[in-house]
């Protein structure tokens, strides 16, 4: 015979099963953003928070938590409840930091459940005009004649613009002089615009104007296909450096051991989020590309973006102190 207790006791070992009985989420959920408000990553959570709380019918409260280039924001809900709070990873939370920063406190891909893929952006590489290269073979053969003679500048050691750096020069076989801002992006652009650095890659929706009004020259972007924003500029793959290819990128995370029917219901409603063509039209003007894969694909996709870029940093010797 059961009684009353050991029949307690075994629904405690099926903590899916309140959940799987529909009663999740039965207060409001979190959406953890590493990144400042007003920045891509910001604006596309809280447009997916939106969303998903629309889909669940329970409101999703978006939460800033910033600092130590997203680390912060992951080891919070790494830490966290398994309740189905959310979190935004990114490129650098998800594929780089750890790989960069010693004391990074979590792992990338055991302590999370991946939920989707939101979008992925490329990057743009972009010259000075008065350095007079018109084109990427311009590029190469006059960093080949003089090897550190094209300055380069990124918004930091190991940035997206870093790393991206890197992979040009390993697949085209030259070398840049490379200077790395400290404070960020931003402070690369004045000296960029003054020619006193002659390259960058950068997010292309934030050097869009600049190519407009023809202060900066786009020679091609990083991803696999052209970008919306600029398709007359050719792939890196198309201009025979497939290795060079690369995308930042923006996705939905929970902790590990999150009940799966959780992760599946998040899946179910952020995929068919992103399916929505308004939804899909504001990625868009984001400079971005929205893609919304199933967890079993996103899952996938992070950890062949985790090694990818292990094994570049590793090479490099790219080692924040």
């Amino acid at each position: 015979m059961i009684t009353r207790r050991a029949f307690a006791a075994g629904l405690a070992l099926l903590p899916g099963l309140a959940h799987a009985q529909g009663n999740w989420p039965s207060r409001p959920l979190r959406l953890v953003i590493p990144f400042a408000p007003g920045a891509a990553t910001d604006i596309l959570s809280r447009l997916m928070a939106e969303q998903i709380g629309a889909a669940l019918g329970q409101s999703v409260v978006a939460e800033n938590r910033t600092g130590a280039n997203g680390n912060i924001a992951a080891e919070f809900v790494a830490r966290g409840p398994k309740d189905g709070t959310l979190l935004t990873g990114t490129f650098s939370t998800h594929a780089t930091n750890p790989h960069i920063y010693p004391r990074t406190s979590y792992d990338p891909v055991t302590d999370f459940a991946p939920i989707t893929l939101i979008a992925t952006v490329p990057q743009l590489v972009v010259v000075h005009p008065a350095t007079g290269l018109a084109d990427v073979a311009a590029l190469r053969a006059a960093t080949a004649a003089r090897p550190g003679g094209i300055i380069a500048a990124t918004g930091g050691m190991g940035s997206s613009q870093h790393l991206s750096a890197v992979l040009f020069e390993r697949a085209a076989g030259v070398r840049f002089e490379t200077i790395h801002y400290a404070r960020g992006f931003a402070q690369v652009v004045p000296d960029l615009l003054e020619n006193r650095v002659n390259l960058t890659f950068g997010d292309p929706l934030a050097l869009l104007p600049m190519v407009r009004e023809r202060q900066l020259r786009p020679l091609a972007v990083t991803g696999e296909q052209r970008s919306h924003l600029l398709p007359d500029v050719p792939t890196m793959a198309e201009l025979g450096l497939p290795g060079a290819t690369s995308l930042t990128w923006y996705g939905l995370f929970v902790a590990a051991g999150t009940d799966p029917a959780i992760v599946t219901r998040l899946g179910e409603a952020a995929q068919a989020a992103i399916r929505k063509p308004e939804v899909a039209a504001r990625i868009r003007e984001l400079g971005a590309t929205p893609v919304g894969n199933s967890p079993a694909e996103f899952a996938a996709f992070q950890r062949a973006e985790f090694a990818r870029w292990g094994e570049v940093i590793r090479s490099a010797g790219i080692r924040a102190e």
